[in-house]
């Protein structure tokens, strides 16, 4: 009974305080970061690393843009499972899990001793 009680305590607490816009934000930053090529051959004098500077800035907003284009299509196609509720809701789940994962630690202790 404390358990459900606990877990449903923590998934709302979850599901309430996150600010689901900011994780997004930085999941499209890694996610930017792992698509855009880094420096490449030609880069030996400063001129060319300025240019490739600047290449290396346009590819990444055009990448930004795409996913967030991407993301703005889903919100269209299915406006019932919006991205940032699902964001809502995996932080909520996370909050259940640890917040019983640590229940479950302190019964085990109080049960040794």
């Amino acid at each position: 009974m404390l358990a459900n009680i606990i877990s449903t305590g923590s998934f709302l607490y979850g599901f309430n305080m996150v600010r689901p816009a900011e994780i997004v934000d930085r999941i499209i930053a890694f996610a930017v970061d792992v698509l855009t090529p880094g420096g490449g051959v030609g880069e030996s004098n400063w001129w060319m690393k300025g240019l490739r500077n600047v290449q290396r800035g346009s590819q990444r907003i055009e990448k930004e843009m795409e996913i967030r284009s991407n993301l703005a299509q889903w919100d269209e196609e299915f406006p019932f499972i919006h991205h940032e509720l699902i964001v809502r809701y995996a932080a909520g789940f996370l909050a259940s899990t640890i917040a019983l994962t640590i229940y479950d630690l302190f019964r085990a202790q109080k049960r040794r001793h």
